[in-house]
C-alpha cells in the first residue's frame, strides 16, 4: 500500500514537460473533441430558440457557440512540443 502511494505522490507531483508527447496530444485532442461536440449541440439549440421565438437567449447561445468553436480550433491548432 505504502509503494502505491508513493507512486501516486509521484505522479502528482510532476510538472507538464515531464509527460510524454503523445499523451499531451491525445489530452489535448480529447478536450478539443469535447468541445467541438459541445459547441454542436448548443447551435442546435439555438436554432431551436430561434425559431421558438427567444431572440435573446438564442443569441446568448450563439455568443457561447463562438467562444467554443474557436477555443476548439486553438486546441487543434499543433502546439510548440517539449521533447524530453
Amino acid at each position: 500500500m505504502a509503494n502505491l502511494r508513493d507512486k501516486i505522490k509521484t505522479i502528482s507531483t510532476t510538472n507538464g514537460s515531464s509527460a510524454p508527447e503523445a499523451a499531451k496530444r491525445a489530452g489535448i485532442g480529447c478536450l478539443a473533441f469535447f468541445i467541438i461536440a459541445v459547441s454542436i449541440l448548443t447551435f442546435i439549440i439555438s436554432i431551436g430558440l430561434f425559431k421558438s421565438g427567444n431572440w435573446l437567449i438564442a443569441l446568448f447561445i450563439l455568443v457561447f457557440f463562438a467562444l467554443s468553436t474557436v477555443t476548439a480550433a486553438l486546441l487543434l491548432i499543433p502546439q510548440k512540443s517539449d521533447s524530453l
